[in-house]
């Protein structure tokens, strides 16, 4: 095994980051820190890694792990961003601001730094300087420049006044209607907002000008099955089983807990009188669900919603019955 072995870990872990697979990201980048212990990248993305989890051990875990690749390369900006991100969570503002103005100093690339800074200001209660920094990640004083208002956006966003956030990111895209990254945090703040319809537009014009980006239909699947949840509270079975549909369609191979499952069991018993083939359908997504670790368990289960589909296949017109039996031996 060699340093391009390590690497090669190193890629597939990123890889597996992006697909939010964490755990499976953080085994990948230990083999590789076994193999070859002096490339501060690895360190780097363990670091971010375990922060995803946001609880404080884990996020003081990722800035050891960032402090040893910065010990490994003094120059790695990015490793001095993203520890200033998690010095950020953690509320030690004067290590952040320290961490982000290394950050720009040494990748002027990386205004986002500038963002964080005013928010430490604006923390602060130095609005001057806060506006001063809003002005140099913008690049311009004027606000008709749409950075301007994206990034008083990011600002609310990350102090979670979402009422705000909405405001500023909506005044961006007035001026920028291209503007990718405002319709993707205009929907994570929507969703806090509890906004899930207007969410998952902005989700969809995110995707239309970034199709390339996976994770937008990631998000707009999870966002369904918060609607989900939403609606069966309401006691809306029917549809809080459509949006579980819909959303599983999009991430297909999602695993979902059995609350999911059970009200697509209680949906397809519901519409097996009134709508045969949405109670067959239904009935199909719950049995992809069904969790596989306990054989007995799941086979008990398999069974039981086999027969409720059988029913419901029973309330099929004759022609359609036929064809539907034909279909499942088929398959």
């Amino acid at each position: 095994m060699s340093v391009q072995d390590a690497l090669a870990l190193l890629r597939k872990a990123q890889r597996l980051y992006v697909e939010r697979n964490y755990e499976m990201a953080l085994v990948e980048l230990d083999e590789a820190a076994n193999l070859a212990p002096d490339i501060p990248e690895i360190y780097f993305w363990r670091g971010k890694t375990l922060a995803t989890d946001l609880n404080e051990e884990n996020i003081k875990a990722g800035i050891e792990e960032i402090s040893h690749a910065i010990n490994l390369k003094p120059d790695y900006a990015e490793a001095y961003f993203e520890r200033g991100l998690l010095y950020l969570q953690l509320g030690e503002l004067d290590k952040a601001a320290e961490d982000f103005k290394k950050a720009v100093k040494l990748s002027p690339r990386l205004s986002e730094s500038y963002v964080y800074l005013a928010q430490i200001e604006l923390a602060k209660g130095n609005t001057e300087k806060a506006l001063e920094y809003i002005q140099k990640a913008s690049g311009k004083e004027s606000e008709d420049n749409y950075k301007y208002y994206f990034y008083f956006g990011k600002i609310y966003f990350n102090n979670k006044d979402y009422e705000k956030a909405v405001e500023f990111f909506t005044k961006a895209l007035e001026k920028n209607p291209y503007l990718v990254d405002a319709y993707d945090l205009r929907s994570q703040a929507l969703k806090e907002l509890g906004r899930y319809e207007e969410a998952v537009e902005d989700l969809k014009r995110a995707y239309t000008l970034m199709p390339e980006e996976k994770r937008f239909f990631v998000e707009i699947s999870d966002i369904y099955f918060k609607i989900a949840k939403k609606l069966y509270e309401k006691g809306d079975i029917i549809k809080a089983a459509d949006y579980i549909v819909k959303g599983m369609e999009i991430n297909y191979d999602i695993r979902l807990d059995d609350f999911y499952k059970n009200i697509l069991i209680e949906a397809g018993e519901k519409a097996t009188e009134t709508n045969p083939r949405q109670a067959i359908l239904f009935f199909d997504f719950a049995l992809r669900l069904i969790d596989e670790e306990d054989i007995v368990k799941a086979q008990a289960e398999k069974e039981e919603i086999k027969n409720l589909r059988k029913r419901a296949i029973s309330k099929l017109p004759l022609k359609e019955r036929i064809l539907k039996k034909l279909e499942d031996i088929y398959t």
